[in-house]
């Protein structure tokens, strides 16, 4: 049995090799192939190189949500792959929604079984539009406006507004990599989360689901959980499960900035929809309508902006080794 093993060497501030050799000696007595990705040929080229050979397919990725993200991204066919993760990253949601081994040692005996632990949900969105498209080499904004669609897919999370706009100001933020050096990766989104509360533009939104549309008119973000927790343990979906076929939706409309700050504590224990501001929602799509190009996430990754988007679970499922 053969693992393909892939290494972001830039990750969590250029850490994530050290990682994989502390890590690498459990492998022993195992065969793998270590793929390192870089700026040119990065972790969802080689994912897609790899699952469209029509074979079965062992994936550990050695990095974070972000890593995550290009791997499902790249995946040309779900069927064939088992995925692994050695959690490096800077939030790694993912690894405490589904709950890791304390023992990297322990992580990586239950991954070299090469089985099936558990199969979850993937999420798509589905960008009907976009502005602002970013370059993902040099992190420029494109301001021209397309009419063509783009479909990315998402593990942990999906938003649009306010979580996103925090997103793309740490990408590009000077603070990012030292910070993440130090393993202090997480203090940088409640800065810049800090700082945008200030500076909050909020949107009308309108929402269909299910039939139903829900109006907003001072929309601050709307957040869809395919796991409890985004942004480095904010528990935006209390009851989201990783397996149920379901979304859920946490809206924020018609907060002041004093009232946030208020409620924005309760969001690490998923106490935020006890407040008048926060409104949740489960369903298996959701579709968003603004009244101008806000900032779209997907696993913390932003690519453009968009007034016009489907979100919602794909068909397939992702097969994991842990």
């Amino acid at each position: 049995m053969k693992f393909e093993i892939i290494v972001n060497p830039a990750g969590a501030g250029g850490k994530t090799a050290k990682f994989w050799k502390q890590w690498e000696p459990c492998f022993s007595g195992a065969e793998y192939e270590v793929h390192f990705s870089s700026k040119e040929h990065g972790i969802r080229e080689i994912t897609q190189e790899l699952t469209s050979q029509g074979r079965d397919v062992n994936l550990v990725i050695v990095g974070g949500d972000g890593s995550m993200n290009e791997a499902v991204n790249g995946i040309a066919d779900f069927s064939h792959v088992r995925l692994g993760l050695l959690p490096c990253g800077s939030a790694n949601d993912l690894a405490a929604d589904i709950g890791m081994h304390e023992s990297m040692e322990q992580q990586i005996k239950t991954i070299l079984q090469g089985k099936t632990v558990r199969s979850i949900d993937v999420g798509e969105v589905v960008l009907h539009n976009q502005s602002c498209r970013i370059d993902p080499i040099t992190k420029a904004a494109d301001p021209t406006e397309i009419r063509e669609e783009k479909r990315m897919r998402f593990n942990v999370s999906a938003g649009i507004g306010w979580d996103a706009e925090i997103c793309r100001t740490v990408d590009i933020s000077p603070m990012k990599q030292p910070l993440n050096r130090i393993h202090l990766g997480k203090l940088i989104y409640i800065a810049e989360a800090i700082r945008t509360v200030f500076a909050m533009n909020t949107f009308r939104c309108d929402i269909e689901a299910e039939g139903k549309t829900l109006s907003f008119d001072r929309c601050v973000f709307c957040a869809l959980m395919n796991h409890r927790f985004e942004g480095g343990g904010f528990m935006f979906g209390p009851h989201a499960k990783n397996d149920d076929g379901i979304l859920d939706l946490c809206a924020v409309n018609d907060v002041t900035p004093l009232k946030f700050f208020a409620m924005f504590p309760k969001a690490y224990k998923g106490r935020q929809f006890e407040t008048r501001h926060a409104f949740e929602k489960r369903c298996a799509e959701f579709h968003f309508h603004t009244d101008r190009p806000v900032w779209v996430h997907t696993d913390g990754e932003v690519s453009c902006m968009s007034s016009d988007v489907t979100i919602h679970l794909l068909k397939e499922r992702l097969n994991l080794l842990f």
